[in-house]
């Protein structure tokens, strides 16, 4: 078992049944005694799977089927439930869930079993197993294969891209991306999602007019899940902020906070609100998207993601004038940042900490960008 210096790279913390996994969330966010209304009914529902797939006796094929045909093992429902779950911050209970119920959804349900396999990797990635996650997006490319699941092929293309980004490594992450439409077979969905991660990376490799192109193309077809489609557009307030219109930055922020209260989302959201109103010159304003990402925070275990928008609130805070304040949270971000290995929030605190933020000269965009800029500002 890794120790509390030690990044837990091969998930070994979310390993184990279902009661150890909801202990285990409830150790990692000791100020909550639980994640929310749906909490005893979540746990009661895992139980339920476990219990299920728990049972002595030989599992021959028609027990396979029974148990697949039981109420609990529903795959949309459960699948909403488990996914409701990670949203909540219970992300070991999730990963739990789905790993006992992809032992009968690998007999009944190949599309199910692969969301499952998908899901399992996402948490992963999330708590920082970028390990444990890389295996699992192997297996979801085997699996999907096997399966011919075009969709879930390309969303492993996708992950791969995303451990490869995390590591700052955004060349090879960005291949991954482009790579995936074609593994999917250019799916709808997975195209667009392709989209977006291709948007991120290429913002960080410094092609704005690309990032802000890529994300348009990830919108257009209006088939992205609320959740994706509000993380793109999250990201095209960050590159309207870019190119010197915080205005239309805030727009696209506010757009999509109504699109989506996913945790994610929001901490994302209110990260780049805050940078917005800081370059607008509005301290009251940084505060205000401050104190909400905070909130969310403070009840959720979503490291990655969580630390990334606490080193964008430093440099918003440093931006508008309160350095002190900014120092203190960089310092507190990049220890955490550092046990976890992720370099692109460590560099971010780095800038916060040495006094080396610069105000960055406004992008120049190609005629297309500049057109989406437009779009968003009369959002």
């Amino acid at each position: 078992m890794a120790t509390p210096s030690e990044p837990d790279l091969d998930g070994l913390a979310l390993m184990g049944d279902v009661l150890t996994a909801y202990r285990h969330d409830l150790e990692r966010t000791p100020d909550v005694a639980g994640f929310g209304a749906r909490d005893a009914a979540w746990l009661k529902t895992a139980l339920a799977v476990e219990r299920l797939v728990s049972e002595p006796g030989r599992w021959m094929a028609r027990r396979y089927e029974r148990a697949g045909a039981s109420t609990v093992m529903r795959s949309r429902r459960l699948l909403a439930e488990t996914e409701q779950m990670e949203a909540g911050g219970a992300l070991a209970l999730a990963f739990a869930t789905l790993g006992c119920a992809r032992r009968v959804w690998e007999r009944t349900d190949a599309p199910a079993c692969g969301t499952a396999i998908f899901r399992q990797a996402r948490i992963c990635r999330t708590v920082g197993a970028t390990r444990a996650a890389e295996n699992y997006y192997s297996l979801l490319t085997s699996f999907a294969t096997r399966h011919r699941l075009p969709e879930l092929r390309g969303r492993a293309c996708i992950g791969h891209g995303l451990l490869r980004t995390s590591e700052g490594n955004l060349v090879a992450g960005r291949r991954w991306f482009v790579k995936a439409r074609a593994a999917s077979g250019n799916h709808p969905v997975a195209t667009a999602v392709s989209y977006h991660a291709e948007m991120n990376a290429a913002l960080s490799l410094g092609d704005h007019s690309g990032a802000l192109l890529a994300g348009w193309r990830a919108l257009s077809g209006g088939v992205l899940p609320r959740y994706d489609e509000a993380g793109v557009l999250v990201n095209l307030a960050s590159l309207a902020l870019m190119a010197g219109h915080p205005d239309a930055s805030l727009a696209t922020v506010r757009r999509a906070i109504r699109r989506c209260s996913h945790p994610r989302v929001r901490l994302g959201a209110y990260a780049k609100g805050a940078a917005a109103a800081a370059a607008l010159g509005q301290l009251p304003l940084v505060n205000r998207f401050g104190a909400a990402l905070i909130g969310v925070a403070a009840h959720v275990n979503v490291p990655f993601e969580e630390l990334e928008a606490r080193s964008e609130l430093a440099e918003a805070l440093f931006v508008v004038g309160d350095r002190a304040r900014a120092r203190r949270m960089a310092r507190t971000v990049y220890d955490a940042a550092q046990s976890h290995r992720f370099a692109t929030v460590m560099q971010r605190c780095d800038r916060v900490l040495k006094d080396t933020q610069e105000t960055p000269a406004r992008v120049r965009l190609v005629g297309a960008a500049q057109r989406v800029i437009a779009e968003l500002a009369a959002v």
